[in-house]
């Protein structure tokens, strides 16, 4: 199995994370959308009346479908991290049925364990649920997962820390010609949680981000590529729910930087629920940039 999907390692690595700041009232949601850096990419949205989101790419067909990141009428926002490519359906169709059918991280999860216990399959992949007052991941191979509870803090990259799956793991990168995968993978991870403890704001995530230790490079968190066949950071994004006033109808932003996290600017798109046909097509202007 690993041969077979061996030129696509690492074609969605990225990386996905969550923090609440009680005191500010805040969740925020946050990924890194790692691509082959010769890729010519542009998000394509799905927003309806209570979702909105950025649609994935299945790594082994190259169809888009399902959604990498995104958030729901309720405050829910997920993030998927990808870990292996298998023959099963992608993360972001699991991803978008969490967002189109869960009201917190809980229901999510509920979700999930019925499907994988129904005979579902999945890629391998990290899902990161956040709502008011919890973080989840859930980890995912096939029809096996793990779960990770938080009330603070919680990161992902392209390994699994719960699930026993180093072995198959490392096993897979060396077959794809990267034997270093997965040490990258737990590099970023590593100094993703460091920075997380330093979180106080929105700008701190952005921080995070954008940041090159110990250089620019694909160990860093703002991945950069020096061959066409690396991998870079073509797109970051963080969702904002501020649930100071409403619990049950938080005030959100979707936070998007095309481009590089390092060079590119932070735009918020304010989105609102239910969302009528103008409120989405403001929302698809600002964006886009062009607002």
């Amino acid at each position: 199995m690993c041969t077979a999907y061996s030129l696509r390692v690492g074609s969605m690595s990225s990386l996905s994370g969550a923090v609440i700041l009680p005191e500010l009232h805040r969740t925020l949601l946050f990924k890194n959308r790692d691509l082959n850096a010769a890729a010519d990419h542009k998000d394509q949205l799905f927003y309806d009346i209570d979702c909105f989101g950025v649609k994935g790419k299945n790594t082994v067909t190259g169809e888009m479908g399902g959604l990498t990141v995104g958030v729901n009428r309720y405050g829910l926002a997920v993030a998927n991290s990808h870990v292996k490519d298998t023959a099963d359906p992608s993360c972001h169709v699991l991803t978008e049925q969490i967002l189109m059918f869960a009201k917190d991280a809980e229901d999510g999860l509920s979700m999930t364990a019925d499907y994988l216990k129904s005979g579902r399959k999945y890629q391998w992949s990290n899902i990161v649920l956040a709502d008011l007052d919890s973080l989840l991941v859930i980890e995912v191979a096939g029809d096996q997962h793990s779960i990770e509870w938080s009330e603070r803090r919680v990161l992902r990259t392209n390994h699994h820390f719960m699930l026993d799956t180093e072995d198959e793991l490392r096993k897979y990168y060396a077959a794809s010609g990267s034997g270093d995968g997965y040490d990258i993978s737990m590099k970023r991870a590593e100094r993703g949680y460091a920075l997380m403890k330093e979180i106080h704001s929105v700008n701190d995530v952005f921080r995070l981000l954008r940041d090159h230790t110990p250089e620019p490079g694909q160990s860093s968190l703002c991945k950069h590529a020096t061959r066409p066949e690396e991998f870079a950071t073509v797109t970051s994004y963080v969702v904002e729910i501020n649930h100071q006033l409403d619990t049950v109808k938080p005030k959100i932003l979707f936070h998007v930087a095309a481009g590089s996290p390092c060079k590119a600017q932070f735009r918020a798109v304010p989105l609102v629920f239910p969302a009528d046909e103008e409120i989405m097509k403001r929302a698809m202007t600002i964006y886009h940039g062009s607002a």
